[in-house]
């Protein structure tokens, strides 16, 4: 039979790297932090960490049990914050967002300054996560609020609204396409272009309009984030092609950027769990964050959750990079 303490102490080690470090953080002495992760890995048939000389390593099984564990605690930790909250009497909220690296970067903290300047009754705690575990986060209810990008599929969430705008481009301010007020596509045909790597997200989105364009054998530096994009830019490795929320909400010295004449859109979701309405302080951080994306970006378009589909059509079915009419 799997314990508390066990799980507790699995947590702490794994966290922390050491069975000495996890007894200090837990207040145990090793002896007892060591016996726990016995008992933790007999009641499971598997190990769960293996040493090599004075270090120790977390097996595979292990990092996939962890993965559980820490949203496991997250929820507790949500649990405990609550009841302290009920206990003092007090109105007192506390929202917990979840979003994309881009979003919680480049949005989240400038949505959450507006809101501290008009609701003393709110604090906040938010992280950076992959899509996919934002969504994951607000199914379980592990955060109140998400923020993903497209495409979204699962029904156990509520969809408030679509936000969308364009791709632009970042330069080094000294490179020759920056005297530019705007750039095509076809500019950037012998361009080393850099891009984020997710082939299921922007990253299909970016190739089609490329491809699109006339640009099939480009060359490309691939990374896992658009500020990363952004930063190799500076350094002079090419041109990024990123979302807007980065560009604009992270601003970075030493570039600048340019709009595409080509609409390639990009587009995320703002997510609170299904199970559960949203309350007034829920609301009035989701009114904020549409006026946060207004004010930073150019042509944001909101729209209604029930154009999901025709938006994941249009993104990913069919070859974006066409001018729109409509758009410029």
């Amino acid at each position: 039979m799997i314990t508390g303490r066990q799980i507790e102490a699995f947590h702490a080690v794994f966290s922390i790297g050491s069975m000495t470090g996890a007894a200090r953080h837990l207040g145990r002495t090793q002896s007892a932090v060591s016996r726990l992760i016995m008992e933790l890995e007999k009641a499971l048939c598997f190990t769960l960490f293996e040493r090599n000389g004075t270090r120790l390593h977390a097996t595979q099984e292990a990092r996939l049990l962890y993965d559980e564990v820490k949203r496991s605690f997250i929820g507790l930790k949500n649990i405990e914050e609550k009841a302290r909250q009920i206990a003092a009497g007090g109105n007192h909220r506390r929202i917990t967002c979840g979003a994309t690296s881009a979003l919680s970067g480049g949005l989240v903290p400038r949505a959450i300054s507006g809101l501290m300047q008009c609701s003393s009754d709110i604090s906040m705690s938010f992280k950076g996560m992959p899509a996919d575990d934002v969504v994951r986060s607000v199914t379980d209810g592990s955060v109140d609020v998400g923020l993903a990008t497209l495409p979204i599929d699962d029904t156990n969430l509520h969809i408030h609204w679509i936000g969308e705008a364009s791709c632009v481009a970042v330069l080094r301010e000294d490179h020759p396409l920056a005297q530019s007020d705007s750039l095509s596509l076809r500019q950037l045909h012998t361009q080393q272009v850099l891009t984020v790597g997710n082939p299921f997200r922007l990253r299909r989105t970016i190739d089609a309009a490329l491809q699109a364009s006339g640009n099939s054998s480009f060359t490309r530096i691939e990374t896992n984030t658009s500020l990363n994009a952004v930063m190799s830019a500076r350094e002079e490795l090419g041109v990024a092609i990123v979302e807007p929320v980065t560009a604009y909400g992270i601003p970075i010295g030493g570039t600048v950027v340019r709009p595409i004449v080509e609409h390639i859109p990009w587009a995320w979701s703002v997510l609170t769990p299904a199970f559960s309405a949203a309350d007034s302080g829920i609301l009035r951080f989701i009114e904020q964050i549409e006026i946060t994306a207004r004010a930073l970006l150019p042509d944001f378009i909101r729209h209604p959750p029930e154009a999901l589909e025709k938006l994941h059509t249009r993104l990913f079915q069919t070859e974006p990079g066409v001018p729109d009419a409509k758009r410029n």
